[in-house]
């Protein structure tokens, strides 16, 4: 009798251990077909690739051509993102070019994404570090600096980092008509509403929509040296003792301002000046 009950809870231990195994385990051994196929017609050459599903999406880890990638889907098979490690030689040139030209040059390279994703741009993602600070650098393909994120120290960012926030269809009516030419890079949803990040006339802009979808500012940076002198002038004299820092350009429904930032010590303001120098 003791024997049988030996088995009995081995037996249970076993099943249960065997079940928490399986909660912990969020890689798949079987796949629903639509996923294997959506998966075989985007990447034929896919090979190596282990399944796994996080945050409601299925997740294909896999190698092709040499790359190691990590494409994410829907559970109806609808391709989302596709985050290939690159090295930072394999960027395009012009991607290289900015950053070395940038303030991160000489901060340390510690990773190096290629972003893929439905309705966007490709993007290229540079994770630098200098000290305890970490940064996430997002460039287009022609080398524009569309996005930079401040690192929370808290492990490796990436997948899940880079899914689309919402479906940019709804904005690109009114990107088209006032911004023609605009390539789409990043929506997020944020408390108030909606961000999106673009790329025109060379530079990257951050478009601003309320919850409702209507268009609130467009904000950009803007080098000290294009700002007009007029600008800069109504500035200094504000604050004479502080200097020039940083400048956006801000578009809004009702008015266009040029915003700038000017420091003293450790002190810093910003100033709101209209182009023809009235101080806003």
């Amino acid at each position: 009798m003791k024997l049988k009950m030996f088995f009995a809870m081995l037996t249970l231990g076993v099943s249960a251990w065997m079940l928490q195994s399986c909660d912990d385990d969020d890689d798949l051994s079987v796949v629903p077909v639509e996923l294997t196929d959506s998966l075989s017609k985007k990447y034929p050459q896919a090979t190596r690739v282990e399944w796994e599903n996080d945050r409601g999406y299925y997740i294909a880890d896999f190698y092709e051509n040499g790359w190691e990638r990590t494409a994410w889907f829907t559970p109806e098979g609808i391709w989302q993102l596709t985050e290939t490690e690159i090295r930072f030689t394999d960027l395009p040139d012009a991607v290289q070019t900015a950053f070395r030209a940038s303030t991160y040059a000489t901060w340390e390279i510690e990773d190096v994404d290629m972003v893929e994703r439905l309705e966007m741009e490709v993007v290229y993602v540079i994770e630098v570090e200098q000290y305890s600070q970490e940064m996430y650098l997002y460039y287009a393909a022609d080398g524009v600096l569309v996005r930079e994120e401040t690192g929370t120290g808290e492990g490796s960012h990436g997948g899940s980092d880079y899914l689309p926030g919402i479906n940019s269809g709804q904005f690109s009516d009114f990107l088209n008509e006032r911004y023609p030419g605009a390539r789409i890079i990043e929506v997020d949803r944020e408390a108030n509403g909606y961000e999106v990040d673009i790329v025109h006339d060379g530079r990257g802009k951050e478009v601003a929509f309320d919850l409702e979808g209507a268009w609130m500012s467009s904000t950009w940076d803007v080098r000290i040296n294009e700002v007009p002198e007029v600008v800069k002038a109504a500035a200094q004299a504000q604050y004479p003792d502080y200097r020039f820092d940083d400048a956006d350009f801000v578009e809004t429904p009702t008015a266009s301002y040029y915003l700038i930032e000017m420091e003293q010590g450790e002190r810093d303001v910003k100033v709101k000046v209209s182009a023809d120098g009235t101080v806003l």
